[in-house]
């Protein structure tokens, strides 16, 4: 008989295309909201377990005998008003799935953070794992709270629970509504994008990160995290590509570093006011003027991954969106 596998977040974009291949290796067991249906998993078996992640009782069922559990589950937002709800969410709950899995003697937990948990820089540098956390004077709710998971993971560990956490960066690939329907891949199509924002990030194709979240699962050393980060690209480079694959014109010019910081403290005062309306906030004004590269050396090193070009998830992402 195969080993179980808890999957939290399995109805989500990365779970989409994650929990089709830990199905190879194990009987699935998705955290499920009650109702919630999971149509790319159809044709295989999948054990329910109905609850939500602030539910202690349906964590320490989802962990009652499972041999695995992948924490994928998490909020994300850029609204300053959902800080404390992010923190319940990614923090609290990420801490009590630890506790849970630590008590039912779980053999590993692979918990998927993100590199927003790690750290970022003012000019083009890319940073690994030993970087230190300088979100904090950002006030950046999703960092801050994804950070603090970590932490609850790592206490875990420090308490005997074998653990890894991965870091994947923005993701590309079909199903992410986000960056796709009436968003950033057809704003770019349609020339709505004039500016390009001035600093720099990290991007992959979904399907490599997941390939990379199944070799930490069987490979990577416990209390360790590892960045499956993609390319690093200027805002100005990812809009190019896109366009490439879209069909549109990308920005000629990159807004000044000065004026986007002005707007994202105007912004927040607008915000304090009249709340925050997304998908331009001042949370990700804030995080346009950064630098968030990364290199993955360490995963490449010991679990033999490389992220390929994100070009192939735009192009998935635009033919979903498209109706192909």
């Amino acid at each position: 008989m195969r080993p179980v596998c808890l999957l939290t977040g399995a109805s989500g974009f990365v779970g989409r295309h994650l929990a089709p291949l830990l199905a190879r290796d194990f009987r699935l067991r998705a955290l499920v909201r009650p109702g919630q249906e999971l149509p790319w998993l159809r044709g295989h078996d999948v054990e329910r377990v109905e609850g939500r992640l602030a539910d202690r009782e349906a964590l320490a069922r989802g962990c009652r005998g499972a041999d695995t559990v992948v924490h994928l589950a998490a909020l994300v937002s850029f609204r300053r008003e959902d800080r404390a709800a992010m923190f319940a969410a990614n923090a609290d709950a990420t801490g009590d799935l630890a506790d849970a899995a630590l008590a039912a003697g779980v053999r590993r937990l692979l918990h998927v953070s993100t590199i927003s948990a790690v750290a970022c820089r003012d000019r083009p540098e890319a940073v690994d794992e030993t970087a230190a956390y300088n979100f904090g004077p950002l006030r950046l709710g999703y960092c801050d709270s994804k950070h603090a998971a970590e932490q609850r993971v790592f206490a875990a560990c420090a308490r005997g629970l074998d653990a890894v956490v991965v870091n994947p960066p923005s993701m590309y690939g079909a199903g992410d509504r986000r960056k796709g329907d009436d968003s950033l891949l057809t704003a770019v199509m349609s020339g709505r994008v004039r500016f390009a924002p001035p600093g720099g990030l990290n991007v992959a194709n979904v399907a490599d990160v997941c390939d990379g979240i199944v070799r930490a699962l069987q490979q990577g050393r416990s209390g360790e995290r590892y960045l499956l980060t993609g390319e690093n690209l200027t805002g100005a480079q990812l809009l190019a590509r896109i366009a490439a694959v879209v069909g549109g014109t990308p920005p000629r010019r990159t807004a000044p570093r000065a004026l986007v910081q002005a707007a994202a403290t105007a912004l927040r005062w607008k915000e304090r006011c009249l709340g925050s309306r997304p998908p331009l906030t001042s949370d990700v004004l804030t995080l346009a003027t950064k630098f968030q590269w990364y290199d993955a050396s360490k995963a490449a090193r010991e679990l033999g991954w490389r992220a390929g070009p994100v070009d192939a998830g735009i192009a998935a992402a635009w033919r979903e969106l498209r109706g192909g």
